[in-house]
């Protein structure tokens, strides 16, 4: 059973996930780049998420949000779900797409949080040494939106998969939005801050990859590598999952106690649940029980206060 997620409303969000294997299930090319951006498009119109940054790599993904319904588990399901049948039906395979651990869903605490943690997104194949610069990445990206004057991107219904007469919309619309905390700046000021602050790493990454005598793996041949590939490293095996995101060292830990208070909350109430009392009142945040107790259509509340 998978530790339980504490799921409130507005919050924001660093979500990764990897696909099966560590393999290049995802590696860019046109029609992978217009399957996952037409999917999350979708998923965000149908779950009213907010976007502030998206990047499909060849074996994994990352996106930042902003959860407004307290949903997105629901969100990242049905994503997770289209974009896995897109890309196989594209592949010719029919095994799972994802790897099977739980996406990890950072929360960014502070404004600095989440712009850090965008930065990483978007400079995410210069740290992997790919590319030099994070705009020459050839698969999707958010990239190209934050540095021009442009904060939509329209895409067409993959001619792949879908039907011509199904129920999944002819074109969908990504919007990317300013993180909150960032309203004081002008549109030019916000993306000079990207601009420079992605300059930082490309220059920073450059040093470090001279200084122990790497080399940039580059753009065509990141084209190259069959999907079913996948890196020689050695991937570390059961280490921690960040769950909070936090420069200020105070702050950070308050969270994190309060984090454990949630789940030791959690865990008695569904033991007790478990053990026949039905008007049992989970923490607030408690997400899939919720879904459960609706699903047996039990009317005894989930949450009455803050954990």
């Amino acid at each position: 059973m998978t530790t339980a997620r504490q799921v409130i409303a507005g919050r924001t969000y660093l979500i990764s996930r990897r696909c099966t294997q560590r393999q290049h299930l995802l590696r860019p090319d046109a029609t992978i780049e217009q399957a996952f951006l037409y999917c999350l498009g979708e998923a965000v119109q149908r779950y009213e998420v907010t976007l502030h940054g998206w990047i499909a790599m060849s074996n994994h993904e990352h996106l930042v949000i902003t959860d407004n319904k307290g949903n997105f588990p629901e969100f990242l399901a049905h994503f997770h779900k289209m974009i896995a049948k897109v890309v196989n039906a594209y592949r010719g395979r029919w095994e799972n797409l994802w790897a099977t651990e739980q996406p990890n869903a950072v929360w960014l605490v502070n404004p600095e949080d989440r712009f850090d943690k965008l930065i990483y997104l978007l400079t995410n194949p210069v740290l992997d040494d790919l590319v030099e610069r994070a705009v020459e990445w050839p698969g999707a990206s958010s990239i190209g939106l934050h540095l021009g004057s442009r904060t939509t991107k329209t895409v067409q219904r993959p001619r792949l998969f879908f039907r011509d007469d199904g129920k999944m919309p002819a074109e969908v619309t990504l919007k990317l939005d300013r993180l909150d905390g960032f309203a004081h700046l002008s549109d030019q000021e916000w993306r000079d801050k990207i601009a420079t602050a992605v300059a930082e790493v490309e220059t920073q990454t450059r040093a470090a990859r001279v200084a122990a005598g790497r080399q940039v793996f580059g753009r065509r041949n990141v084209l190259r590598v069959p999907p079913t590939d996948a890196p020689r490293t050695t991937e570390p095996r059961r280490g921690l999952r960040p769950n909070v995101a936090c420069r200020d060292v105070r702050g950070r830990k308050r969270e994190l106690a309060l984090l454990s208070v949630f789940r030791k909350r959690y865990r008695e109430a569904l033991e007790r649940f478990r053990n026949g009392e039905r008007d049992v009142e989970f923490p607030e945040g408690t997400y899939g029980m919720l879904r459960y107790r609706m699903h047996l259509r039990i009317r005894a509340p989930v949450t009455t206060k803050a954990a």
